[in-house]
């Protein structure tokens, strides 16, 4: 029995010491992450206005459409298409996204201050309908909680309103752009920690490499654009003051992405009407991207 609890006794003490050591590794990296997004806020931001891609007659009903993290507007193209036969598309690109163009992404306030002063020349300040996956269903919530501009109907697609944290903004960050680097060299790669984030989107290895293959191979994008782009998405926080009284939401995500459905859980008690629909057995982005004949019916269904 002695022999027994001097064991037990070790092993608690390595787990302690495991667990310090976790802790501490923790937090060092957590305050490298804030330092470094912290430093990147004194870039200059370059005076380039926002991409617009429009698509359709402009005397149809709006529609707004927001691509997701790391893509850009073309990432919506299919969409534009299909439904500018009933409505008049705009298909902003999230600056730093663009490609070639560097300009440089800041933040979602700026971001929708860009869309908001679109709206607001262009169509009076009035928006008829909107969708939005994964970064870009989250900046349409950020809009609908600005209050700035009118919104009929939304469809929020794998919202992130979870607050991940500096650390999977971190690791998110330098994952992708090593990532990136090695898409645009034509070479292979290995996912390595980040194959856990992406359990979390519902993805395995092979699913979530053929998603980077597909979705990034193009899209030139700097570190620094990157990172801020990771810290404004995972560590972003809902406005708990701020009721959306006058915006149809639907949130829409897959059974496989739990942080999307742990984000409408958060989301939902600050809007008034909304309606919730998760499609059995997909991840993230899933159906916007594999699916697109059918997601393009219930957009349009939708907002009907």
């Amino acid at each position: 029995m002695k022999k027994t609890n001097a064991v037990l006794k070790v092993i608690l003490c390595v787990a302690c010491a495991i667990l310090l050591v976790a802790a501490g590794f923790v937090t060092v990296l957590s305050v490298q992450a804030h330092r470094q997004f912290k430093d990147m806020d004194t870039e200059t931001v370059h005076a380039a206005p926002m991409k617009f891609d429009t698509y359709g007659n402009p005397e149809n009903p709006s529609v707004l459409l927001m691509h997701g993290m790391y893509m850009d507007g073309s990432m919506l193209s299919y969409y534009g298409t299909v439904l500018s036969s009933s409505y008049y598309v705009i298909i902003p690109t999230f600056h730093g996204m663009e490609g070639a163009s560097q300009t440089v992404f800041k933040s979602f306030d700026g971001e929708c201050e860009a869309i908001e002063a679109y709206v607001k020349e262009n169509l009076a300040g009035k928006l008829d309908y909107a969708y939005g996956i994964s970064m870009g269903a989250t900046a349409i919530y950020h809009i609908l909680q600005r209050g700035n501009i009118s919104l009929s109907k939304a469809i929020l697609d794998g919202l992130y309103v979870a607050n991940q944290g500096a650390v999977a903004a971190y690791m998110t960050c330098t994952s992708y752009y090593k990532f990136h680097q090695e898409l645009l060299a034509g070479q292979d790669f290995d996912l390595g920690m980040m194959k856990i984030g992406f359990k979390l989107m519902g993805m395995g290895e092979d699913e979530a490499k053929a998603m980077l293959r597909d979705d990034m191979t193009g899209n030139a994008m700097t570190f620094a654009n990157m990172s801020r782009a990771a810290y404004a998405n995972y560590t972003y926080q809902v406005d708990v003051s701020a009721h959306i009284e006058d915006t149809v939401v639907a949130f829409w995500c897959g059974s496989k992405e739990p942080y999307a459905i742990k984000s409408n859980r958060i989301a939902k008690p600050h809007v008034a009407h909304y309606t919730e629909r998760i499609f059995e057995n997909l991840a993230h982005g899933e159906f916007v991207s594999k699916h697109k004949e059918e997601c393009a019916k219930q957009i349009a269904s939708f907002f009907r």
